[in-house]
C-alpha cells in the first residue's frame, strides 16, 4: 500500500480479527517495530506506531475486550425469518411488570404477521408454558447451568434468558422434538436484527450446552427437585394454606398449572323450559365437535383451538366465552329474583363493574326488563358494548361509564331509588383464582394496593344507597383470598346489624356446584376440588344477600 496509515491499521485489524496473544506477540508487534525502524520510503509516523502498539498490548493483556472487538463476529448470523419461537422469545424478552408476556405477545407486529395459525397457536403455547412453569423452569436451568443462571446483567442477558426458558419449556413440558427444540431456539441468538449486535459466541455455546444437558437430565431434575409450588409466590401459597388448609393449597397449586378449558354460555330464550333449554344446549354442543360437552351448570365446554371468531354461530351471536365459575353470580341473582317475582320483565337490575360483559349478557338473556351496566373504564366499556352488539342484546342495556361508588339510581332513568331490585357486584380483585388462565397473577406481590378499600366502598354503596328494601345483592370475586371475599361480606353483615342477611345457596340449585356451598350458604369454588369436569374451573366466591330493612 502507498498509504502508511492503511498499512499500520491493516496490521492492527488483522491482529484484532484473529485475536489471541500469539498473534500479537508473533506478528503484530514485531511488524510494527519493523515499520518504525525501517528506512522504507513509506515514512510511517512513529506516533501512529506507538499508539497502535499500545492498543495491541492492551489486547494482549486482555484489557481491551470491552472496547476493541473483532471486525467480524465468529457467530455466523442467519437471515431473519420470524418463527413461533423467535416471536415468543421477543415477547418474553420485552414483557414487563404490569404486562405479562402473553399480553405482550398479542401486541407484537411480528406475531400478528405470522402467516400460519398453527405458528400463532404454538407461540401462545410457548409463552403460556414459560409463564405458567417459570419457577420450575428456572430451577432446572440453575441446576443445569452450574450456578451461572440467570445470566449476568448485560445487553444480551434478557434474550439469552428468554431463549433458555423457551428451550427448557419445550424439552420439559411440551414434548417438542429435542433437535428442533434446541437448534431452532439457539438459532434465535444468531439472528442479526437491524441496530442490534449478535451475542458473543460464548453465550450461544453456553445456551446450547445448557439445553443439551436439560435434554439428558432435565426431566429427572424436574420430578425430583421441583413442584408446582415453585411457580407461585411463597406468600400466596401460605395464605392459601391458612385459608383452605395444606391439602387444598397443594391441590390448587397443581390445578393452576393445567391448561385451561374454554367454556361458552349460550343465549337461551327467557321463557324456554328447562327440558327445551337442555335440548338447545346439546344441539349447540354438537356443532363444536366430539370433544364438546354440556356441563352440569349449563355451560358448554369446547375443545376447539384457533380464532374464536371463526367458530360456529359466532357471527350469529348465539354464545359468548365465559368460564363456568363466572356464570355463578348472575345465576344466583336470577334464581333469587325469579322466586320473589315471576314477571322479571318488570325488574330493573344493575351490573356493577360490568366489562367485558359476560354477566351482563346473562342478565339480558334471562329477560330482565332493564339492565344498567356500570363500567369505570371507557376502553373496557367499548368492548362491553361491542360484545353486546354481536349478541344482539345491546338495545335493552344502558351502559354508564362512571365509577361504581359514584353512580346513583335515577341519574340515567326516570326511575326512583326504590326501583333497583337486584345488583350484581363482581368487584375488582387480585384475580388469584384465575391462575390457569393468567399465570402472572400467581407471581404478584402481597400488596393488594387499594383493592380492599375499593371493594368495601363498592359493597357499602350498593347496600346503603342503591338497593331497595327486599332487593337482592350478589357479591362476587375471582380471588382465593378471604380478605377480599368472605371477610368483606362478614364485615358488611356486622356493620348493617341485621339490615342485610344471607340468602343461602341451596343444594341442587346450580348443577355441579353443591360441593362449593360453605357453612354460611355462600359459594366458595376452589380449583381442583370439585368433582370432574368442574374441578377444572376458576376459583370464585359468591355471596347472595337480601336487604330486609
Amino acid at each position: 500500500s502507498s498509504n502508511p496509515g492503511r498499512l499500520v491499521f491493516a496490521t492492527f485489524g488483522f491482529a484484532c480479527l484473529c485475536g489471541g496473544r500469539n498473534v500479537v506477540n508473533a506478528f503484530a508487534l514485531p511488524r510494527l517495530r519493523q515499520y518504525s525502524l525501517s528506512s522504507d520510503p513509506l515514512h510511517v509516523d512513529p506516533l501512529l506506531v506507538v499508539f497502535t502498539s499500545s492498543l495491541l498490548r492492551k489486547r494482549k493483556r486482555g484489557c481491551a475486550s470491552s472496547t476493541i472487538q473483532p471486525l467480524f463476529s465468529t457467530t455466523k448470523p442467519i437471515e431473519i425469518h420470524e418463527s413461533a419461537r423467535s416471536v415468543a422469545a421477543m415477547a418474553l424478552q420485552k414483557s414487563k411488570k404490569g404486562m405479562g408476556a402473553a399480553q405482550k405477545l398479542e401486541s407484537l407486529p411480528a406475531f400478528i404477521h405470522l402467516a400460519d395459525q398453527r405458528d400463532r397457536s404454538f407461540a401462545r403455547a410457548l409463552v403460556a408454558t414459560v409463564e405458567r412453569r417459570e419457577g420450575q423452569i428456572d430451577k432446572v436451568l440453575a441446576l443445569c447451568a452450574d450456578s451461572t443462571y440467570p445470566p449476568k446483567k448485560g445487553k444480551h442477558a434478557a434474550l439469552v434468558q428468554a431463549c433458555l426458558r423457551l428451550g427448557a419449556a419445550q424439552l420439559l413440558f411440551l414434548d417438542s422434538p429435542p433437535h428442533a427444540a434446541i437448534k431452532e431456539t439457539v438459532d434465535i441468538l444468531k439472528m442479526r436484527r437491524p441496530g442490534q449486535k449478535l451475542p458473543p459466541e460464548s453465550m450461544v455455546k453456553f445456551a446450547n450446552a445448557v439445553l443439551r444437558r436439560i435434554q439428558r437430565e432435565g426431566k429427572d431434575m424436574l420430578k425430583s427437585q421441583t413442584s408446582s409450588r415453585d411457580n407461585i409466590e411463597e406468600w400466596l401459597v401460605k395464605e392459601w394454606e391458612e385459608c383452605w388448609g395444606v391439602e387444598n393449597a397443594n391441590i390448587i397449586a397443581d390445578q393452576s398449572m393445567v391448561e385451561p378449558h374454554i367454556d361458552l354460555s349460550v343465549k337461551i330464550p327467557a321463557h324456554m323450559s328447562s327440558a327445551d333449554a337442555l335440548f338447545v344446549l346439546e344441539e349447540m354442543s354438537e356443532q363444536f365437535g366430539d370433544e364438546a360437552a354440556v356441563l352440569p351448570n349449563g355451560s358448554i365446554r369446547v375443545g376447539l383451538k384457533g380464532a374464536v371468531s371463526s367458530w360456529p354461530q359466532y357471527d350469529e351471536g348465539k354464545w359468548w366465552v365465559q368460564s363456568a365459575a363466572s356464570t355463578l353470580p348472575a345465576t344466583g341473582l336470577l334464581n333469587a329474583l325469579r322466586e320473589g317475582d315471576s314477571n322479571i320483565e318488570d325488574i330493573h337490575v344493575v351490573d356493577m363493574c360490568a366489562a367485558p360483559g359476560g354477566k351482563t349478557a346473562q342478565l339480558l338473556s334471562a329477560g330482565f326488563g332493564i339492565v344498567t351496566a356500570i363500567e369505570a373504564n371507557a376502553r373496557r366499556s367499548r368492548r362491553l358494548f361491542e360484545n353486546l352488539e354481536r349478541l344482539q342484546l345491546s338495545d335493552r342495556c344502558d351502559i354508564v361509564v362512571t365509577e361504581g361508588q359514584e353512580w346513583q339510581p335515577g341519574s340515567n332513568h326516570d326511575d326512583d331509588d326504590s326501583n333497583i331490585a337486584g345488583i350484581l357486584l363482581d368487584v375488582p380483585c387480585s384475580a388469584t383464582g384465575t391462575g390457569m388462565r393468567r399465570p402472572d397473577v400467581l407471581r404478584r406481590d402481597s400488596d393488594l394496593g387499594n383493592l380492599p378499600e375499593v371493594q368495601e366502598a363498592l359493597l357499602n354503596h350498593c347496600a346503603d344507597n342503591i338497593l331497595k328494601v327486599g332487593g337482592v345483592l350478589v357479591f362476587s370475586t375471582c380471588s382465593l383470598l378471604k380478605r377480599e371475599s368472605e371477610d368483606q361480606v362478614q364485615q358488611l353483615l356486622t356493620r348493617t346489624a341485621g339490615k342485610m342477611v344471607t340468602l343461602p345457596f341451596k343444594k341442587g340449585e346450580i348443577g355441579g356446584f353443591d360441593g362449593a356451598i360453605d357453612e354460611n350458604g355462600w359459594l366458595r369454588v376452589l380449583p381442583g376440588v370439585l368433582n370432574e369436569p368442574l374441578n377444572s374451573v376458576d376459583g370464585f366466591f359468591v355471596a347472595r344477600l337480601q336487604k330486609v330493612a
